[in-house]
């Protein structure tokens, strides 16, 4: 495999023109060069600038090589690995969208549904190559790898065709994948799992197969016959029958050798054994060689023809194989975004940079993300450079470089770890300087690279670069390197490029502070333990702490005082200066945080006394729904009572059994038992309405106007008012009730309210538009099954036989949930996951 770094010392001034490389290390079999620049991506040819680098070492330095290598763990075909090793750093702006689309589908395909059927894939060109002749013949194992191919693209497709909702960049590539199902049939009906020519796969070679067994059959039993006679003689040795020169022999002692007609095929390397087949073998043998040239020959003739098949779906084939790779690359660079818990950054061509709690991905990768210090800096369009100071170890250069590695992953269409509102900006070339950390000679040859990359950066960098220098000034007299640097920071500012740089130099702080277009910044430093925290600060420079870290190492306090005085009165007092200022930000920090912390805390008591408080509200609507049910029940048993009072009077009338007298006494019972119903029903309702009384007045309400019923607050729109009671039509169901019981709502949509009305009219009360379908991922528990018990009411009365329910796998708690939710309702009649290509454990099929 080629590294970036190796394919950037091809080109002169270490331009990385990566996509050209392509034509240089590939060869493209003649007679498929058509194919390949028809539908290879990497092929396109772009009329915009190319991303330049310097030095030719800087993806590896900076950390994108090691991006690219486990970018590479990730894909699954060859021709994704061909394009993640091809990368290009993009220049033009519509190119970085789209590659950041790429990525931004494919991770909501696999939060969406992560049963991809992406697997991993011999490469297929090989193959495509050695059948590329009439008359060629492809082994057995072949044939699977195309099979598998065309299986691959056939299932992604149909997985992008119930992409919900569809993808559109992704859709530039899979639209153009062609299902070959027919290719699949044919060399599925020719070729077994195990990559052996099928008994079926031709009538004549199942005909000489039915034969080659039963006279390997007839042989095995010739043999046994044999050996078993010469056994009892006394005549073969302790082997049993084994094979020689391809054909079944017998162990004889050599002095028994002549008691057996036969032919010798070989003799032990003792002498006392000699192999010998019988007579009788020798037909049933040779009918086996020939019935097995006659195999041999049939199954080539079977293969022949299976290769002028697949001949056939070469461009097809070559087309999918292409396309699996730039899908394969897409989704690889997703995933390696995903697992640096990365986001797509905003992306403009304006010069902006701002990041928000940035990580740099090395780091992640090495220690961990809960390790990382993230990174919040911003810069503006007009703030061209930016100065870093601080002390060593303290993350100056890993800022920097964290800055350069997040744009070079953004122009390659990776998701970076970046925090919502971060914002990167097109990035023209990369040139970086990493002074002392390029050559472990004297100063002078430190120096003397480093002049010669600010010569080649002079050269090469257009607007829009960004150079990364690392102790700017170092490796020469302090006073005439920082200077220079000075000088070199204001020509590339004048030419539009972007530097930001590390460096101890007490010039360039003030060059920083006085130029309009460069901003000082320092990586926080903890006096109190004297350790860093790796922290940035803008608009003020750093401290370089070197006698605090040298009396903290104990150093003699008299060398550190006579340090102080070889400063400089004026020196000490602006060190003594910056160790205030940064003093007094790391209070008011601390006084903030308190703050911060102290307004969590208020903000934690309000929402727990609100939970409170809801809690509260909860409980009393379950009793006012208690007392509504006792209050049925309490009318539904004086409707009972009353009924058998009638008929007990009526049947008394008929009979005549108790006379008048006892009628009168049972009408006077049942009388009196109606009247004691009335007086509990009527005592209930008096105690619900003062509970109720917060509801809408009948004078503020018409009809037209949406209000809001129930604890799930379900809106609807008033259909009918009479006095205090309104009749509303919510989700197309016409529900009757008190003013008392509502509350007043937003006007829903025209569109939805005018279909309510509609479904309403067609079918007088129920809407049976159910969707088979219900996503809770994401949700709560409560919540879930709030909504899932809902859902499944609509789904039974709309006569839904089965619907699918969408939980995602995540730690499986939202699953269980829904499941044991699921096994408690008398309505299902059984549930059970999605097929693997349906969504798996991430989705429950329920019968109803």
């Amino acid at each position: 495999m080629r590294t970036l770094q190796t394919c950037l010392h091809c080109k002169p001034a270490y331009i990385a023109n990566l996509r050209t490389l392509w034509t240089w290390i590939t060869i493209i079999p003649q007679g498929m060069a058509s194919d390949f620049s028809e539908s290879h991506e990497s092929h396109e040819s772009y009329d915009v600038p190319e991303f330049s680098v310097i030095p030719s070492s800087t993806f590896e330095k900076i950390g994108y090589q090691t991006i690219l290598d486990e970018t590479l763990r990730l894909v699954y075909t060859a021709s994704g690995k061909e394009q993640i090793e091809q990368t290009r750093i993009e220049t033009d702006g519509a190119r970085i969208d789209h590659l950041l689309q790429l990525s931004g589908e494919w991770l909501r395909c696999v939060e969406t549904n992560p049963s991809i059927p992406l697997r991993p894939l011999d490469d297929i060109y090989p193959i495509l190559r050695s059948c590329t002749a009439s008359g060629s013949l492809l082994p057995p194992a072949d044939f699977l790898t195309i099979a598998e191919h065309a299986k691959v693209a056939r299932l992604l497709l149909a997985y992008f065709e119930r992409s919900d909702p569809p993808v559109s960049a992704l859709a530039r590539y899979t639209g153009r994948l062609q299902p070959l199902r027919n290719l699949e049939k044919e060399i599925a009906s020719k070729i077994d799992e195990n990559a052996t020519v099928r008994d079926d796969a031709s009538p004549e070679l199942k005909k000489i197969r039915t034969r080659l067994n039963r006279e390997e059959s007839r042989l095995r039993s010739t043999m046994q016959r044999m050996m078993k006679r010469h056994r009892d003689a006394g005549r073969t040795s302790d082997e049993g029958i084994t094979l020689r020169n391809g054909r079944m022999v017998i162990p004889v002692q050599a002095e028994f050798k002549r008691k057996i007609d036969g032919f010798v095929h070989d003799v032990s390397s003792s002498g006392q054994t000699v192999y010998i087949e019988p007579v009788e073998a020798l037909p049933i043998h040779n009918a086996i060689r020939q019935l097995e040239s006659e195999q041999k020959r049939e199954i080539e003739r079977i293969l022949r023809l299976l290769t002028d098949t697949v001949r056939a779906f070469r461009p097809a084939l070559t087309s999918n194989n292409d396309q699996l790779g730039i899908l394969d690359a897409a989704h690889a660079r997703a995933m390696m975004g995903r697992k640096l818990g990365g986001i797509l950054p905003e992306h403009t061509e304006k010069g902006e940079i701002r990041l928000n709690q940035a990580k740099n991905p090395i780091l992640m990768l090495r220690e961990g993300s809960d390790q990382v210090v993230p990174l919040d800096l911003a810069l503006s369009p007009i703030e061209k450079a930016l100065i870093i100071t601080g002390p060593n170890a303290g993350g100056k250069s890993v800022a920097m470089k964290t800055i350069g590695l997040l744009h070079l992953m953004m122009q390659s269409g990776y998701p970076v770890p970046v925090a919502d509102g971060s914002v990167l900006s097109t990035l023209s070339g990369l040139f970086l300087d990493l002074g002392d950390e390029q050559s472990i000679e004297s100063d002078l040859s430190t120096f003397s690279s480093r002049l010669e990359w600010m010569k080649q950066t002079l050269t090469s960098a257009t607007p829009g670069a960004l150079l990364l220098i690392d102790e700017a000034g170092a490796g020469t007299d302090p006073e005439e390197g920082g200077a220079l640097f000075q000088a070199f920071i204001e020509e590339m500012i004048r030419r539009n490029c972007r530097v930001i740089a590390t460096t101890h130099h007490g010039s360039l702080k003030v060059f920083a502070h006085d130029h309009p277009n460069v901003v000082n910044g320092a990586m926080e430093f903890d006096q109190a333990h004297l350790s860093p925290t790796y922290r940035f600060r803008k608009g003020v420079p750093g401290s370089s702490y070197a006698f605090e870290i040298a009396g903290r190492l104990k150093l003699p306090e008299s060398l550190i005082k006579r340090a102080r005085d070889l400063l400089g009165e004026q020196r000490d007092k602006m060190g003594e200066l910056l160790l205030a200022l940064e003093a007094s930000i790391q209070e008011s920090n601390r006084v903030r945080q308190e703050a911060d912390r102290l307004k969590s805390k208020s903000d934690e008591e309000i929402e727990r006394v609100r939970a409170g408080m809801e809690e509260t509200e909860r409980k009393r609507q379950a009793i006012l729904r208690k007392a509504y049910t006792q209050a049925d029940q309490i009318m539904k048993t004086a409707n009972k009572r009353i009924e058998e009072a009638v008929e007990k009077i009526m049947k008394a009338g008929q009979m005549g059994e108790h006379g008048e007298a006892g009628d009168q006494q049972m009408i006077r019972d049942a009388r009196e038992q109606i009247q004691q119903t009335k007086q509990i029903i009527r005592q209930k309702k008096a105690e619900m309405e003062v509970r109720t009384q917060a509801g809408i007045k009948a004078e503020d309400v018409s009809v037209g106007d949406w209000v809001s019923i129930g604890e799930e607050g379900l809106p609807g729109e008033i259909l009918e008012l009479r006095g205090n009671q309104v009749t509303i039509l919510v989700n197309g169901i016409k529900i009757k009730s008190s003013l008392s019981k509502l509350k007043p709502a937003k006007k829903q949509k025209g569109k939805q309210a005018s279909t309510s009305k509609k479904q309403a009219n067609q079918t007088g009360l129920i809407d049976f538009q159910v969707s088979v379908r219900l996503d809770v991922r994401g949700k709560r528990g409560e919540e879930a099954i709030r909504e899932l018990s809902a859902y499944l009411d609509r789904a039974i009365a709309a006569g839904l036989k089965s619907v699918e329910i969408i939980h995602g796998i995540g730690e499986g708690i939202l699953m269980k949930l829904v499941r044991e939710y699921l096994a408690g309702r008398k309505e299902v009649s059984r549930f059970e996951s999605a097929p693997s290509d349906q969504g798996g454990a991430g989705k429950t099929i329920v019968w109803l």
